[in-house]
């Protein structure tokens, strides 16, 4: 069974984990990788400039991977492991 999700519910399944402090902005990216798991590092600028209307996503990008909720791949940005995997678990039940 495919299951689809909304915006609203992928925030949702994993909100108890999240900070507190995140800004609309970094909710935003947040969303984008919660939609693409790993995205190319020229792809995923573009296209948060583009979906979100965030002139320079940069800092936003450096400030989730601070957080621990995205990762650095080789030429590429991912959600972390532990919200991947968090997501598995709770996209079962």
């Amino acid at each position: 069974m495919v299951m689809f999700y909304q915006r609203k519910s992928l925030i949702d399944l994993i909100k108890d984990v999240l900070p507190e402090d995140l800004s609309k902005n970094e909710l935003d990216v947040l969303d984008y990788f919660l939609r693409n798991i790993s995205v190319g590092e020229i792809i995923a600028l573009k296209e948060i400039r583009l979906l979100y209307k965030i002139d320079d996503p940069a800092p936003i990008l450096e400030k989730l991977l601070k957080k621990g909720l995205i990762e650095r791949g080789e030429g590429c940005f991912n959600l972390s492991k532990n919200l991947r995997d968090l997501l598995k678990t709770r996209m079962k039940s």
